[in-house]
């Protein structure tokens, strides 16, 4: 692959009036165009994604989020995959559904969850663990739903939905969603439900990737009783079941391919409480009580006319409350305030193919731990502050965390697989610790101008780490040993930015520096398996930074014509041995022409510029990536109505246009490097969006 070099296009870019996407898929106010919203600024403490001003629907959070250009990915195939902002994945980019964080105790894959009755997505950057508590290390994404809808009589009315796509050439497969709502002026009802089917993809060279296939279903339902003029009760239930396998995971031992496989992961979400507008001072009061089963499998396979190796499950059960409300000071002052208590519980079990019997051995508790839980109640506060033109937010968290695990680890079960230096680093320790975590952040700014508005946060953040980097019971092509003394993972982050809109020019940008302090990496311990495997272990290094720069701006043409550019660049440096950290995304940048009308004809037209990546860990195994530049078109045409359909939207988007055959660098599980597949060639979508 041809190497793409950023530095003289950034150049050019960053002197011409090109910018930078924005998020919610809608430009600046431009001629013609009343209802296109204001582009994102950066200096805010969140972006919100609005789902209804996208053109297709997202069934997966990792669509609803693929347009946020500071949003990276970190993949083991589509479903496999988690969101990757200043540096971190899920490690320190927690999820929560509503109040609910889904990964508190493990990090398993968040893609499972459906997106049809969601709202809007707020994506954070940087620390964060004052506004979400605990793990924010470098951002965060909250999902929520749809507010129900009430009529003005007792007669009920009805609305519902179709959200409908199919994907064309290298990709195929498609996804369906219908949905209906039953209201009047104090009852709300809705229904949804959908299923998805993804075949394995072609490479830009018209290989099959295999086992990169994936399937699931879903359905939702929802309910809410209006209590007052702004107050209302409601319950909401989620099923969703997911079928995959990584194609990333692949490797090699013995002669035979291994891989791993996600046949039966399934996940009930359950939540109920209450929401009030106004009470005693208080606006946007909701008592909420929320509950998950998630199941998990991670299998691992052979090629082979008999498939069968390893079967792994993990089981985790979560229960909470949250209360959050708001309260106005005075005219310029806005205190936000949350309380949250969760628990989550997991347990696993494990079971290995015999050969020389054909059949599955017992069930029993993996390697790492039996069973555990992680218990959490936290407090975070919230000031928001506007004197004239100069703003402020200032803000506090508490949590206190607590952790049990009972140990599984037994060397004796090593002793075939390790080497004997190893042992020592391996103990049988049981977990009972109490964490207290603060946190704060303080942001100011000052609008000079319009066009000139330039800010300073400054903030930080902690976490507990995960139950699989300490006691190493997740398969990771090779044997992973616990490490049951990592302390705590810290950062204090500060960011550097401004936004400004000079007629038809806009633009936001942030550069940002994080300091960690016991950052958690897994690296390989230097020695090998006796199948030839290297033997990882995850541990603290003292002292970690990354820093990088976030900036976009645009330029509107006219006749809701716009030009845009976005640019992105992340470095992380490992502080105790001066050597680059694991998996940084490589510097991006995305310039883009478009038209964008609510109604008719609307369209974009992107390249996308990737540079290599060559500053990679050599410890941890990781290899450098080619640079690349992809071509990608999309169209839509909104109608008001559409035989029996409303607000109809039917669009068609053409990625890869070239077909050309690249590798995004955070595309791999495996630090062995042992397969590592090229992205899909060219590939189109099309979808319908309406009501009826």
């Amino acid at each position: 692959m041809k190497k793409t070099s950023l530095s003289w296009i950034v150049a050019m870019s960053l002197c011409s009036a090109c910018a930078a996407q924005s998020v919610t898929l809608e430009p600046v106010a431009v001629e013609g165009e009343q209802e296109a919203s204001t582009p994102i600024r950066l200096s805010d403490a969140k972006t919100a994604l609005l789902l209804e001003d996208q053109t297709s629907q997202p069934s997966t959070l990792n669509e609803a989020l693929s347009d946020t250009f500071f949003v990276n990915y970190k993949k083991a195939g589509e479903y496999n995959s988690e969101p990757y902002i200043r540096g971190r994945s899920v490690a320190g980019v927690p999820i929560y559904i509503e109040g609910m964080r889904l990964n508190a105790a493990h990090n398993d894959a968040t893609n499972l969850f459906n997106m049809s009755d969601v709202a809007e997505v707020d994506v954070y950057r940087g620390a964060n663990g004052a506004t979400l508590g605990m793990g924010a290390m470098s951002g965060g994404v909250v999902v929520k739903f749809k507010e129900p809808q009430f009529s003005t009589s007792d007669e009920f009315q009805t609305s519902s939905f179709i959200n409908a796509k199919t994907s064309l050439f290298s990709t195929t497969g498609y996804a369906t969603t219908l949905g209906t709502t039953l209201y009047n002026q104090w009852l709300n009802v809705s229904f949804s439900g959908g299923v998805n089917e993804y075949n394995a993809y072609e490479n830009g060279s018209g290989d099959e990737v295999p086992h990169s296939d994936s399937e699931a279903s879903h359905y939702n339902l929802s309910a809410a009783i209006k209590t007052g003029d702004d107050s209302y009760i409601y319950g909401r239930f989620m099923k969703d079941k997911s079928s995959s396998a990584d194609p990333l995971s692949r490797y090699q031992q013995s002669g035979i391919w291994y891989y791993t496989d996600h046949p039966d992961d399934d996940a009930k979400t359950y939540f109920f409480g209450f929401k009030k507008g106004e009470w005693n001072g208080f606006s946007d009061i909701d008592l909420q009580f929320f509950g998950n089963d998630l199941h998990y499998d991670v299998n691992t396979k052979k090629e082979s006319s008999v498939p069968y190796a390893t079967e792994l499950f993990r089981e985790s059960e979560t229960r909470g409350v949250k209360l959050s409300a708001k309260k106005e000071l005075d005219a310029h002052q806005t205190l936000s305030l949350a309380m949250t208590y969760s628990k989550m519980e997991i347990t696993n079990g494990v079971r290995q193919w015999s050969t020389s019997t054909n059949s599955w051995g017992d069930w029993s508790s993996a390697f790492g731990i039996k069973g555990g839980d992680i218990t959490t109640m936290g407090v975070q506060i919230a000031d928001d502050i506007k004197f004239d033109k100069a703003f402020y937010t200032l803000a506090l968290g508490y949590e206190n965390v607590k952790r049990n695990v009972t140990s599984n680890v037994n060397t004796t079960k090593l002793d075939s697989l390790i080497p004997e230096a190893l042992d020592t680093l391996i103990q049988k320790t049981n977990t009972d610790e109490r964490d207290n975590l603060l946190s704060m952040s303080a942001k100011a700014g000052y609008e000079f101008s319009p066009a000139f508005v330039p800010y300073i946060k400054l903030s930080n953040a902690e976490r507990t780490p995960y139950f699989n980097e300490a006691y190493g019971n997740n398969p990771s092509n090779g044997s992973q040993i616990p490490n049951q003394t990592l302390e705590n993972e810290k950062v204090w982050d500060i960011d550097v930015g401004m936004d400004g809109k000079y007629e038809r020019f806009y633009y936001t940008s942030a550069l940002y520096y994080q300091r960690y302090s016991d950052y958690i990496e897994l690296v390989k311990t230097g020695y090998l398996t006796t199948g030839g495997l290297p033997i990882k272990r995850y541990i603290n290094l003292d002292e970690a930074i990354i820093y990088g720069a976030e900036a976009m701006a645009g330029y509107g043409l006219g006749n809701d014509l716009f030009v845009e550019a976005a640019y992105l660049y992340t470095h992380g440096q490992n502080e105790d041995d001066d050597t680059p950290l694991a998996f940084i995304a490589p510097q991006k940048l995305t310039l883009s022409l478009a038209q964008k009308r609510s109604k008719g004809l609307s369209w974009k037209l992107e390249e996308v510029f990737v540079d290599n990546q060559d500053r990679i860990s050599s410890v941890n195994g990781e290899i450098a990536t080619p640079g690349y530049s992809l071509t990608n078109a999309s169209m839509s045409y909104g109608f008001s109505k559409l035989g029996i359909l409303k607000n109809a939207v039917v669009s068609f988007e053409l990625n890869n246009i070239f077909d050309k055959s690249y590798r995004e660098h955070l595309d791999k599980i495996s630090s062995t490097a042992w397969y590592l597949p090229d992205n899909a060639g060219i590939n189109g979508v099309l979808s319908l969006k309406a009501a009826f």
